[in-house]
């Protein structure tokens, strides 16, 4: 399984900057320096949206997006719930939550967890950070990614 992180703008499309990891290895190796270096944080992972919520089942879907005559409000009203759980955000923004750099959900990455990620770097001791950077060929490719994102609507995990 691998994972794609695209940078989000703020009409809902990609600046066509995208970060693949094409292996699991890839990716626990970043999480791992990351975690290291306090850039991620540990919040529970938010509640699944649940069709019974919003009076649906699963046979009220005709199709993709698609449901019959009458539930249409609460199809709205599902995917409303759905992409407000994919985005959200910690009252206190102390990093990025683990969970959403931990599968390839969909989660979205705001600029202010990136911002926070960057500081708990940025304020790391300079031989750890120049350590890592000569260690790891694509630590400093991926805080430049990181980097550049906080200037979009953030990061989409695939």
């Amino acid at each position: 399984m691998g994972f794609e992180f695209n940078i989000e703008k703020t009409d809902g499309t990609d600046d066509r900057t995208c970060w693949h990891f094409f292996s699991t290895g890839q990716t626990a190796v970043i999480r791992t320096v990351m975690r290291d270096f306090g850039m991620l944080t540990d919040p529970p992972v938010p509640d699944h949206v649940l069709l019974s919520t919003f009076d649906l089942t699963a046979g009220d879907f005709t199709g993709p997006d698609q449901v019959v005559p009458g539930k249409e409000a609460n199809l709205a009203a599902i995917q409303a719930a759905f992409s407000a759980r994919m985005s959200a955000t910690e009252a206190e923004i102390r990093g990025i939550p683990h969970y959403k750099v931990n599968g390839n959900d969909g989660w979205l990455i705001a600029p202010a967890e990136v911002t926070a990620a960057l500081a708990a770097y940025d304020a790391a001791p300079a031989g750890q950070r120049a350590d890592i950077e000569a260690t790891y060929r694509d630590w400093v490719p991926w805080l430049a990614f990181l980097r550049r994102s906080v200037e979009h609507t953030g990061i989409r995990v695939y």
